[in-house]
């Protein structure tokens, strides 16, 4: 049977279901079984086998059964929908961009999905201004991308694989979040959860090194081995491997770890392996520069924090003569006490994200002003002081 007849024929199936239980007769589970099909989830060439809503306790809702639904209630409404709209419209987008394995998405309860894998954020990565910039979105304007997911031993709940930030924001909103079931056995579960990462703008070197440690006692491998199952250069995993030993004491202080780099990592860690007073020494140098700011009634810049951090760690009591600060990588734009954007270097341009609490009309308004506004600055700069 193809995939194609094969979900046809799951889809059949849920509607004779549905027929059987409006009318009080017993459910014809076992047809519904045998339309799914049995197959081992776990091997790689099961792709997509997810049971219907009716299998699995009204838990799952197939992307393709959710936007005939939606047509089926808008249709019957009476007048316009503007809630329903908004729903049919972000499920039919979903499904344009699924294309041909439109059969493998589905709408899971987020209870029922679990995480067995290796950590690949820190603890702060489920809140601030980004993950709240998230949750903002996703109310607003529905889950753009699907989470992956495989199916778990007992076939009653799923793992998963990549999306863990879309997944707690779903949780937290209380809504179904949009998931393609594959086929994974576990190192191909990594090697998901890994071009993921490879994908992600803000993951940190931290983060990084944790999770390849974390790996590498999972597989229970050699690093040489490690190494070549994810691409990299022994001498990279090696590097990531001793990041992954970075105190606690310290990334817990930081408001922002992800703004520490692999270099300066690097250097902190070479600090505090020649010397053992350099963990106390940070310590106290970040608590005397949070005590600072909190004087001042601010909370720390979290670039400051870093730089405090590195001289703290190589011994500097202040900066050095004649050397310019580092600019931040990323900067969050603020207007009376309103987020407007974040600003963030990646490579070798400055890319700019308006919040999602900026209207279409401001942004346009803002692009109209850039030129002058270029001008403006560089006029500025050429006139004597």
């Amino acid at each position: 049977m193809t995939q194609r007849s094969k979900f046809g024929a799951l889809a059949q199936a849920v509607k004779d279901q549905a027929a059987t239980a409006s009318r009080g007769l017993p459910a014809a589970g076992a047809d519904v079984e045998r339309a799914a099909g049995r197959s081992d989830s776990r091997t790689p060439n099961a792709v997509g086998l997810h049971k219907p809503a009716v299998a699995l306790g009204a838990l799952a809702e197939g992307l393709r059964e959710r936007v005939t639904r939606l047509e089926a209630e808008l249709a019957q409404a009476a007048g316009r929908n503007t809630d329903l709209e908004r729903a049919l419209g972000q499920a039919r987008s979903a499904a344009t961009k699924a294309g041909d394995a439109v059969d493998e998405f589905v709408f899971l309860d987020p209870s029922q999905i679990r995480d067995e894998l290796p950590r690949d954020r820190l603890p702060g990565a489920f809140s601030g201004d980004e993950f709240e910039d998230l949750l903002a979105d996703i109310r607003e304007n529905g889950q753009n991308d699907a989470i992956t997911v495989r199916r778990s031993e007992n076939g009653l709940s799923f793992e998963v694989a990549a999306g863990r930030r879309r997944l707690e924001a779903c949780r937290r909103l209380d809504r179904p979040v949009l998931a393609r079931v594959r086929g994974l056995d576990d190192p191909a579960m990594l090697r998901v959860q890994f071009s993921e990462n490879e994908r992600r703008e803000d993951i940190s070197a931290l983060e990084r090194a944790r999770w390849f440690a974390a790996v590498r006692a999972k597989l229970a491998l050699p690093s040489k081995d490690v190494a070549a199952q994810f691409g990299l250069d022994p001498s990279t995993l090696s590097l990531y491997l001793r990041l992954a030993r970075f105190p606690d004491e310290i990334v817990g202080r930081l408001r922002e770890p992800r703004r520490l780099s692999v270099l300066r990592a690097r250097r902190v860690m070479e600090a505090l392996e020649a010397d053992a007073q350099a963990l106390r020494r940070i310590v106290d140098a970040i608590d005397a520069h949070a005590r600072a700011a909190e004087g001042r009634g601010t909370t720390p810049d979290p670039e400051e924090q870093v730089e405090v951090l590195v001289r703290a760690a190589e011994g500097r009591a202040g900066d050095r003569p004649g050397i310019r600060a580092a600019l931040p990588e990323r900067r969050h734009v603020v207007h009376r006490g309103r987020r407007v954007g974040t600003l963030t270097r990646n490579g070798g341009q400055w890319v700019f994200r308006f919040a999602t609490s900026v209207g279409e009309d401001v942004v346009q308004a803002l692009a109209d002003r850039i030129g002058d506004l270029v001008e403006e600055v560089e006029r500025a700069s050429q006139r004597p002081s």
